[in-house]
């Protein structure tokens, strides 16, 4: 017999959805990603226009357009685009170095160009094998490390062709010339990209994957790790305090500051304490009394135990809470 209409309803309501709304903590953790990743790239495009000019241009329009079409062919795993973008950054950065090294004296196309073919044949390769890589980007599963050594496969070559661009005598050559070889090894490089844009899509899902668990658990430590922060400060006031009133109540100055021996100020003090906990040491202040000495190495023993233990907290405050004594709060 066939079910009425309000069973049929109850029964369908009761059934999971088949796309459940993003988790709040996932959501949260994806917006930090999205802030982390625009900072990087904007720190990128600046570095990039102090050295190729309008690359810095190309860079953010190359970012849009391939983030934006995966993003829009290839629904599903949003740091799947987070680690895309990222990875566009990295490959930047790497181009810009071969550029700066072999080929700096090509025109501005020519670098747009070269660097724009490896994107565009990678969207052509993931347009090519589209429901492989949808199938791939939906999953959102860790693969088995028995991928890795295709990653390494398709870096190879990618590799080798930039290593032998170190043997291109780019002094010697005409611009003209030497902007034939650099668009050259850029195809043979999008040409590789092009034929394994599905293991590109695979290690871009597991760093994509990766960063999102990363993001989440960076989010469950930002009270414990406020909480060690603030008493990291409370030491570094502490001493350079100690500091500045021993240079001011003993009879002579106990610091040499910029090759002068004279009074510490209070700033000078914390930023004092804070080089000496921290083990840094710039050598424009040091000590030169016994006294002082003595109070710098206790600074400098109780900066270690603090990391250790404070680094120890936060570790296991982003454990599962299965142990048996629940007053710790940490």
């Amino acid at each position: 017999m066939d079910q009425s209409v309000p069973e049929r309803r109850a029964k369908a309501a009761s059934l999971p959805s088949a796309t459940p709304a993003p988790h709040p903590a996932a959501r949260r953790s994806w917006l930090g990603g999205a802030m982390f990743t625009a900072f990087l790239l904007g720190l990128i495009a600046l570095s990039i226009r102090s050295v190729s000019g309008d690359l810095a241009f190309v860079l953010l329009g190359s970012v849009g357009i391939v983030v934006g079409v995966f993003h829009y062919v290839f629904p599903g795993s949003q740091f799947f685009t987070l680690a895309l973008a990222n990875f566009i950054g990295v490959y930047a950065c790497i181009f810009v170095f071969f550029l700066e090294s072999n080929f700096h004296s090509i025109g501005p196309l020519s670098q747009g160009v070269g660097f724009a073919m490896p994107l565009m044949a990678f969207l052509g390769g993931a347009w090519w094998r589209a429901r492989d890589i949808r199938s791939i980007v939906q999953s959102r599963r860790l693969r088995d490390g028995g991928q890795l050594d295709r990653v390494f496969l398709w870096m190879a070559p990618v590799w080798g062709i930039g290593a032998l661009t170190f043997l291109v005598p780019g002094h010697d050559m005409a611009p003209e010339l030497l902007s034939e070889l650099f668009v050259a090894a850029m195809g043979a490089i999008a040409l590789v990209v092009l034929f394994v844009s599905r293991d590109i899509a695979i290690f871009l899902l597991d760093a994509g994957l990766l960063f999102e668990g990363f993001f989440q658990q960076a989010s469950r430590l930002v009270l414990p790790a406020f909480a060690f922060l603030t008493f990291y400060s409370l030491t570094i006031i502490l001493f350079g305090s100690l500091y500045t009133i021993m240079d001011r109540f003993m009879g002579e100055p106990n610091f040499i500051i910029d090759g002068v021996r004279r009074d510490l100020t209070f700033p000078e003090g914390l930023y004092f304490s804070l080089i000496t906990f921290a083990t840094v040491g710039y050598g424009d202040i040091y000590p030169i009394t016994g006294a002082v000495r003595i109070v710098c190495a206790v600074e400098i023993v109780t900066g270690v135990l603090l990391l250790l233990f404070g680094f120890s907290a936060i570790i296991g405050h982003a454990r599962p809470h299965d142990r048996a004594d629940h007053r710790d709060p940490l």
